[in-house]
């Protein structure tokens, strides 16, 4: 009777250091995935804000792309519009026309 005794506190020890091992290792697995791992959280975290700044990047391409197409086709095809660019960005003059000069004070 006494040998029963025996075996039956070798089990408590050994399922209870199976249980805070197991726990331990628990642990360990979660915080490798939520932090270490080669997909973490964090990194999750991470990459959905890259992605977040490289979308709004795009738009802002998109956007100066679509003003530049717009700008080409006008220089391509509205004369009006070139001379306007001449005019205010080059300093050009038609032949014929007045040219008043304004000294600053």
């Amino acid at each position: 009777m006494n040998n029963n005794n025996t075996i039956s506190t070798r089990k408590k020890p050994l399922s209870t250091a199976l249980k805070i091992a197991s726990f331990l290792l628990c642990i360990y697995f979660f915080l490798d995935i939520l932090f270490f791992d080669t997909y973490s959280f964090t990194e999750y975290r991470y990459s959905k804000k890259m992605l977040k700044n490289i979308n709004i990047t795009n738009e802002e391409v998109l956007s100066t792309n679509a003003a530049l197409q717009k700008e080409i086709e006008l220089l391509k095809n509205d004369s009006h519009y070139i001379e306007q660019i001449a005019r205010r960005q080059y300093s050009m003059v038609k032949p014929g026309d007045t040219v008043y000069m304004f000294r600053k004070r």
